[in-house]
């Protein structure tokens, strides 16, 4: 898996972390030859009046459109899965694309590895680890 891949990817959830589970569209922190560590991304948008999680970055219908997304999303970079690369997590992996939607931009992948950086260090105890 390519690190700044939005990728399709079977995430999952709170209730069986340890399973694969619903199907959506991650971004690809970073991985090995056998290994990933996805954020999870959502399209259901934040409600204005409720202060977004740390971690948490939105992308407008523009940014979503330059990405290869139909609609506005949330990346949620305090919730995170690493996960074998195997068809049982990432169910494209046989397809020419491995189900690779599009990879950020240079800037764009600086910009989010600053933000989970940030997050680490100094709200460590947000972050959710699902996955092996």
């Amino acid at each position: 898996m390519i690190p700044g891949a939005f990728v399709r990817v079977l995430f999952p959830i709170s209730e069986k972390p340890r399973q694969p589970g619903l199907l959506h569209i991650g971004y690809v922190l970073g991985s090995t030859a056998s290994e990933a560590v996805v954020a999870y991304t959502t399209s259901q948008m934040w409600r204005a009046a409720t202060p977004l999680p740390a971690g948490a970055r939105i992308f407008d219908a523009d940014e979503a459109k330059l990405l290869n997304q139909s609609k506005p999303f949330i990346l949620r970079l305090d919730i995170l899965a690493r996960m074998p690369i195997t068809k049982a997590w990432f169910p494209d992996l046989a397809r020419a694309d491995k189900g690779i939607i599009a990879v950020a931009p240079p800037h764009l992948q600086q910009e989010l590895a600053d933000l989970a950086l940030n997050l680490a260090r100094r709200r460590r105890s947000l972050i959710q680890m699902r996955g092996l």
